[in-house]
């Protein structure tokens, strides 16, 4: 089951990432290279979830039934951030089981949303209820289930009941340089996160040959990120595994834990 199940979600981030990156929806195709935009990179989202979520939805949900009735866990050791590392995992795992854990920026299934085992789980996404229809509207079921505390908003707003409440994990992944303001997605996720708080983040920080409508350019120096995320309180444990190729970008990701007192708001 542990083999099947590995190699379902690497299938399913595979084909997910594909269409996120590679699907060119109608309403942009007038506007190729003319530069980020938020409202039509909204648009690009989700023409491009719906297509993911139709192909890979049915698939999702019967491997998830079969997860929940083992008692598994559905995330594993085997992703970008523990590498391998069953032991950090395990201690992540058993961390965030009954703390609060937020994920920004979830895409139409994300990290959090299957972990049914985590009390306390928060998704911030602005087209989270969109994707929930979706899902509702093809099967009669979604992931974003009501014991998620979910906000259809953007990322970089803070949200004050957040506010150094965050004591699991913060998970963002492949979403800051969707944003409008990516480095303030950076600044409001420290603003959530309380002492020990994990952080599982990766995002592509250059592409090439150019970003499209529906993504930005952040910096060409992964150690620009890196220095931001030290200076905004986190710790880096390790670097993320890469997931990119050579000829698709820049990207940064890293596994880190909140060392500093909760990062003001102002």
């Amino acid at each position: 089951m542990t083999s099947l199940l590995r190699r379902a979600k690497k299938s399913i981030a595979y084909r997910t990432r594909r269409a996120i990156h590679a699907i060119t929806p109608p309403i942009l195709a007038d506007r190729k290279g003319s530069g980020f935009d938020h409202s039509v990179a909204q648009a690009y989202e989700i023409d491009s979830a719906r297509k993911t979520i139709e192909e890979a939805f049915p698939r999702i949900i019967k491997t998830y039934d079969e997860v929940v009735a083992q008692g598994g866990l559905w995330q594993g050791a085997n992703d970008e951030w523990f590498r391998g590392d069953e032991e950090a995992f395990r201690r992540f795992v058993d961390h965030v089981r009954n703390r609060k854990c937020l994920e920004i920026g979830s895409g139409p299934f994300g990290y959090l949303s299957p972990c049914y085992w985590i009390k306390d789980r928060v998704i911030i996404d602005p087209l989270i209820d969109q994707y929930r229809r979706i899902q509702i509207e093809m099967i009669g079921r979604t992931l974003f289930v009501p014991e998620i505390t979910t906000y259809s908003a953007p990322a970089e707003p803070i949200i004050p009941d957040l506010v150094g409440a965050v004591d699991g994990a913060i998970i963002c992944r492949n979403a800051i340089d969707h944003a409008e303001d990516p480095l303030a997605v950076l600044h409001t996720m420290a603003t959530y996160a309380a002492p020990g708080c994990y952080l599982l983040f990766w995002t592509d920080i250059w592409h090439y040959p150019k970003p499209d409508e529906g993504h930005q350019n952040i910096t060409k120096r992964p150690a620009v990120i890196d220095a931001l995320i030290r200076g905004l309180g986190f710790e880096p444990i390790h670097t993320a595994e890469t997931l990119r190729g050579p000829d698709e970008g820049l990207e940064y990701g890293c596994l880190a834990r909140k060392v500093a007192a909760p990062t003001t708001a102002t």
